[in-house]
């Protein structure tokens, strides 16, 4: 019987219903997490943590690295933080920044009614001002950068420096919004000073001399992992 091609399937039927129940059958996200989520807009922060899935994966990336000590830069209300933490064997560590006070103090609270507490440490301060401080207590094993755009290069030539041999570094929003590629954003855009630090941290985590591989996994806003070589 002569092979006949599978039909491929556009972006859109990629999404609805299919990624749904992909969603519901793969991230299972719990009610302690739900309600995380949920209820992050109604605390006065953004609505910009990252979703169910992107959750169960970075808890996956965690698992797959055996990861014992974790960095986190970007808190927010704590939702990534805990699926991190979930990972964790009993004796790991998350070390999380946040920058905003206010969020920093809502994460903290997220944690304790996730009953993560003893498994994370909220720091809060700006981002290069709190890794130069915790790299006494790595190697760390993986790093998940999800915060200001501006500052990716920084965080990851930081992570380079301080993640161990096969260890992890993530970066959340690596397409920029869909802006990732463009040369023609005007100068009063929002991601136009957020181009040039993106791409610059995307060419780090893709130089061989420094990662083993490097892959981007199409989440919906893009998802950059690398293999400390």
């Amino acid at each position: 019987m002569p092979h006949r091609p599978r039909p491929q399937l556009d972006f859109g039927e990629r999404t609805k219903p299919l990624l749904d129940f992909v969603t519901k059958t793969i991230a299972r996200e719990d009610g302690v997490l739900r309600d995380i989520r949920e209820s992050t807009p109604s605390q006065g922060l953004p609505p910009i943590s990252v979703g169910p899935d992107e959750g169960r994966l970075l808890h996956f990336l965690a698992s797959a690295c055996g990861a014992k000590k974790i960095v986190e830069v970007g808190t927010l209300a704590g939702y990534s933080a805990c699926w991190l933490a979930r990972a964790l064997p009993e004796g790991g560590m998350l070390h999380t920044i946040e920058y905003d006070p206010k969020h920093a103090k809502v994460a903290k609270e997220n944690i304790e009614l996730a009953g993560l507490t003893p498994k994370v440490i909220v720091h809060t301060g700006a981002g290069m001002d709190v890794l130069p401080r915790l790299s006494a207590s790595g190697p760390f094993d993986l790093a998940f950068i999800d915060a200001d755009k501006t500052g990716y290069e920084d965080y990851v030539l930081w992570a380079a420096n301080n993640v161990r041999s096969g260890g992890f570094v993530v970066c959340d929003n690596a397409y920029l919004f869909g802006n990732l590629h463009r040369d023609d954003l005007p100068p009063d855009h929002d991601d136009a000073p957020k181009v040039a630090p993106m791409r610059a941290a995307l060419k780090l985590l893709a130089d061989e001399t420094v990662f083993s591989s490097c892959a981007m996994i199409p989440t919906g806003e893009g998802m950059a992992v690398a293999v400390r070589r």
